[in-house]
């Protein structure tokens, strides 16, 4: 018999893995849904390797390559697919140099203190940390909107191509603001047809 002072932490942590068990698997049936659509919207437009969609991180390649050639301005943007799959090398590779200019001020300062420094002295690196650590967040902050602004560019070609009018806006709103929304709402477009002047993209 358990002990009654272990009965409430056993109900946390049986609590903890019933929730991780249930996200897991919810994250493999979204994996699953979002596999499936790129795989039917690209057969509808007569490209190749549609089971690109069933590998992660791969599968942002193929979604570029459905929604094709997207506008940033007054930019035209080829090769959505390739940089859907850069930019998170991309991102990765900021915040890796980020980090290390961070540390560069932060170690010479150590090194300068000696062997024995004083509380004081010690004290004289929070700043220093501070700002390396604000001027990273800020770094990897645009460096993620970056990464966030082309899928989503990408995702709103996607929903324009099979409706009209202020409705891939609103689908767009719906993908940014509730989890898994892009996936559900590619798997509901994936047999629909495409509108007439999206047919085929090259």
């Amino acid at each position: 018999m358990f002990d009654e002072g272990l009965t409430i932490p056993i109900a946390l942590i049986v609590i903890y893995i019933v929730v991780l068990a249930l996200v897991a698997i919810l994250g493999i049936v979204m994996y699953i849904l979002r596999g499936m659509a790129i795989y039917r919207m690209s057969q509808a437009r007569g490209l190749k390797n549609g089971w690109l969609g069933f590998i992660p991180y791969v599968m942002y390649y193929q979604l570029g390559s459905i929604a094709g050639e997207i506008e940033l301005g007054n930019k035209k943007i080829k090769n959505t697919g390739l940089w859907l799959l850069l930019m998170p090398i991309l991102y990765g590779a900021v915040l890796f140099i980020s980090y290390l200019i961070m540390l560069i001020p932060i170690v010479a300062k150590i090194i300068s203190l000696g062997d024995n420094p004083t509380s004081e002295e010690v004290l004289s690196i929070i700043p220093i940390m501070l700002v390396a650590i604000f001027i990273v967040a800020i770094i990897a902050t645009v460096a993620q909107l970056f990464l966030y602004l082309f899928n989503y560019l990408a995702l709103h070609k996607i929903f324009s191509q099979y409706s009209g009018g202020q409705k891939p806006v609103y689908y767009l709103i719906i993908a940014i603001f509730i989890p898994y929304a892009d996936t559900i709402l590619l798997f509901r477009h994936r047999n629909r047809p495409l509108l007439p002047t999206n047919t085929l993209l090259q």
